[in-house]
């Protein structure tokens, strides 16, 4: 079995006819763009500013239309792969058009109708990677490649140019901050993880194992904490998946026992508190604030039970302008009211976020669906598909959707537009429902 080779490596160039070829020259460059776009974006190295994120940026424009652009190309070239993608998640694009109709009662309706656009455009994009896909492995190796490459770049950039990738709190390489870092670190981290499970040559395995300690040293040095935690129990799960792959129901029944005692522990464990859980987490946890995100989330939650059901609008939350920034109305004496009006733009709890933006409901409806994508992904990575490099993409896809689902417990990216994480986990779930074609190529 072959993995890693291009299509005319299989097959004579000259047997393809020349519209399969460049459709599939096309489909490689809309996801290494949409990978760029994502993780490296087209200010790296430089913050935006409040008026900016409010008004937009041209270029950034420009970047996106021209990969909805290609995406449409790829979607009618691959049309019937486009309407299975589609159909299968239904559920994702009516969160997408919920927030689309916001417009209808949004605080903000000019705002909410171009971030919403955005949210559609990213989303289709992402629709079209997974309907134009071929081969799982060389799928895989095109996002690893890329994202260890861009990783690189922000390693280098800790030496090169150390007065923009270092900030006072963690190494944030070419992001506005250490947390965004991190996060691409962990992706990075878990694409390649699963990579190496896919591969079948030793020689490959040691290579990607070599770039992966590389970006392991960065995550370690952006000091972002919540990734560096994640990261490890990511790697956990994906060592544990493979386990059960390989010995199947003798492990399974094994961490079944494990598992039930380790629930025994933990209730014995709270139970010496009182079943107290913050006093509890208190003595494990230094900083039961998370850095004074305490505050703003009680803020936030209040404005959140305003509009329990349909929220403020899409993207009519925060960056609305100074006079509308919802910090103006912070408590005097808080440190919220101290911190300069643009500087926060998100609630740092995606759940809660969400809520904002499109009430409740639809909040809780997104969550199920991103989790669903884990559940049904880690299932069909351990269970479904024999094919190797199917199982190695849609493992790693599985974990990815996990980690987000606990890594939006105190960053916000669940459904937010153009951010890395969000970007990836929306190819992450349409991958996930093409596995079966993947496997049947």
């Amino acid at each position: 079995m072959t993995y890693g080779l291009t299509a005319s490596a299989r097959f004579p160039v000259n047997a393809m006819p020349a519209s399969a070829s460049w459709t599939s020259r096309a489909h490689d460059v809309l996801l290494i763009g949409f990978l760029l776009l994502t993780f490296v974006g087209t200010h790296p190295f430089a913050g935006v500013d409040v008026a900016a994120r409010e008004d937009g940026n041209l270029l950034d424009r420009i970047a996106v239309l021209s990969l909805f652009g290609l995406a449409a190309y790829v979607l009618w070239s691959n049309l019937g792969a486009a309407l299975d993608v589609f159909i299968r998640n239904g559920p994702f694009w009516l969160v997408v058009a919920m927030c689309l109709a916001s417009i209808f009662w949004s605080t903000h309706p000019d705002l909410t109708l171009r971030r919403a656009m955005l949210l559609v455009f990213l989303t289709t994009i992402a629709m079209a990677i997974a309907a134009g896909a071929k081969d799982a492995r060389r799928m895989h190796t095109m996002m690893f490649v890329t994202l260890a490459a861009i990783m690189m770049v922000n390693l280098a950039s800790v030496v090169v140019a150390p007065s923009l990738a270092i900030s006072p709190i963690g190494v944030q390489g070419m992001y506005t901050q250490k947390n965004v870092a991190g996060s691409v670190a962990m992706i990075t981290l878990i694409v390649g993880i699963t990579w190496i499970f896919g591969a079948e040559s030793v020689r490959s395995k040691i290579l990607g194992a070599a770039v992966l300690a590389l970006i392991a040293f960065f995550l370690v040095i952006t000091r972002s904490r919540t990734s560096i935690n994640l990261t490890v129990l990511g790697i956990a799960v994906c060592l544990f998946c493979a386990m059960c792959e390989r010995y199947r129901s003798p492990f399974i029944l094994l961490s079944v026992a494990l598992g039930s005692i380790l629930v025994v522990a933990l209730m014995g464990w709270l139970a010496a508190y009182d079943f107290d859980f913050s006093a509890a987490m208190a003595s494990i946890v230094s900083d039961t604030s998370f850095s004074g995100r305490d505050e703003l989330w009680a803020f936030t939650l209040n404005d959140a039970e305003k509009r329990p059901w349909l929220g403020y609008g899409y993207g009519a939350y925060w960056d609305v302008g100074l006079a509308d920034d919802p910090l103006v109305r912070a408590e005097p004496g808080s440190w919220l009211a101290s911190v300069a009006i643009g500087v926060i733009n998100q609630a740092h709890h995606g759940y809660l976020e969400l809520w904002l933006h499109i009430g409740l409901p639809a909040m809780i409806f997104a969550a199920l669906i991103i989790a669903w994508g884990a559940l049904s992904g880690g299932a069909k990575a351990v269970f479904g598909a024999s094919d190797r490099g199917v199982r190695a993409l849609v493992g790693g896809m599985a974990a990815i959707l996990g980690l987000h689902l606990l890594h939006n417990l105190t960053e916000a990216t669940l459904f937010m537009r153009g951010t890395p994480f969000f970007n990836f986990a929306t190819l992450a779930v349409f991958l996930i429902s093409r596995s079966r074609f993947l496997e049947a190529r």
